[in-house]
């Protein structure tokens, strides 16, 4: 039975969650499903979207946006057939729990990042949504959850643990490129928000150290935020200036890096990071913190596909790097045995996995 399902994100203009939505709703579509994608906030759209889904982005801001983007949300949800409403984020699930008030269709809910993290940098809206939906524990109103991993399962109840299902990431394998099986460029690279929890402040930190053994490599941080200023301010005290680049978001990132020696990150949490399962199907020698929520140890194993390094161990860090800079051979092993992971996330198989729960 084709199903048909409304997909509520604030925006398809950036954020990890949100560009997972619109692989997951295009994938949905390419199976059969009759899927409307409905777009809160009136941010360029940026990521793809397929042609089979229906669009409806909302064009209000200003004062009392938030209550007409709700009301909105709630006649979109009324006029439609659709049988499931699926929203990302804790604000975007505290919206439409409050439009699908008298309605009763079936919201499934989903955590994308490490609930038991501080946010203290969200915007005060987000704040608000992580309150309730956390905090007061709105999750439980959902008729079933989708963690990413077993250990942001195991954050909450009984309750809400015995109607949920672990559904990772897909990754958008027909638009990735293939692995570059060419002379590595000497070039590390990250992709991520400039904020705490990223800590790009130790890659840094790292490199320079590594940059003493390794001059001609350089390093290169694809990404925005509050902490830019402190990260310049650092390359400078540390005398990388021509070594270390912050080109700002590259919107063809998996193009950009492709053809780099190695992909590092050094979070301490993430939900499951896209760009890390990127970097792995495109084989590129990729180093991993083994951080919350888990996601990074369920695809990253140390000496077969990667290597996975405890947060804000910056000995390790450095050592990691200089394995895959000295070893050849075993950076073409780590590589050859990354890619596997495009069949295992093929954006359609994980399309199934969650139509199988609507």
């Amino acid at each position: 039975m084709i199903k048909s399902v409304i997909f509520v994100t604030g925006s398809l203009a950036d954020g990890g969650a949100e560009k997972v939505m619109s692989i997951l709703a295009s994938g949905c579509a390419e199976l059969g499903a009759d899927v409307t994608l409905v777009v809160l906030r009136p941010k360029k759209i940026v990521y793809p979207v397929s042609d089979k889904v229906k669009i409806v982005q909302f064009t209000d801001d200003g004062k009392l946006a938030t209550i007409k983007r709700i009301k909105k949300l709630h006649r979109v949800m009324k006029e439609s057939a659709a049988e499931v409403v699926i929203p990302f984020l804790p604000i975007i699930s505290l919206y439409t729990l409050i439009a699908n008030i008298g309605l009763r269709k079936k919201v499934i809910m989903s955590e994308r990042a490490d609930p038991r993290a501080q946010f203290n940098n969200l915007p005060w809206k987000d704040k608000i949504g992580n309150f309730f939906m956390r905090k007061c524990g709105l999750y439980s109103l959902a008729d079933w959850m989708v963690f990413q991993t077993h250990d942001a399962q195991s954050y909450y109840s009984e309750k809400i643990q015995r109607k949920s299902s672990i559904i990772p990431n897909p990754l958008d394998t027909a638009k990735l490129p293939e692995r570059y099986a060419g002379e590595r460029e000497k070039r590390i690279v990250a992709a991520g928000r400039f904020s705490e929890e990223k800590n790009f402040a130790l890659l840094i930190d790292g490199f320079a150290t590594f940059h003493e053994s390794f001059p001609n490599y350089t390093l290169t941080i694809y990404g925005e935020g509050a902490l830019r200023k402190d990260y310049e301010m650092q390359i400078q005290e540390l005398g990388l200036g021509g070594s270390v680049k912050l080109p700002g978001f590259a919107s063809n990132l998996p193009e950009e890096i492709n053809k780099a020696a190695m992909y590092i990150s050094t979070s301490n949490h993430e939900g499951i990071s896209n760009s890390m399962l990127e970097a792995l199907g495109m084989g590129i020698p990729t180093i991993v913190t083994d951080c919350p929520v888990g996601g990074s140890k369920m695809f990253v194993h140390t000496g077969d596909n990667g290597i996975l390094i405890s947060m804000n161990d910056k000995k390790q860090l450095v050592e990691a790097m200089t394995q895959i800079a000295e070893d050849d051979t075993f950076s073409q092993q780590i590589s050859k045995r990354a890619i596997k992971i495009r069949d295992e996330l093929q954006a359609l198989t994980i399309a199934e996995k969650w139509l199988s729960i609507m």
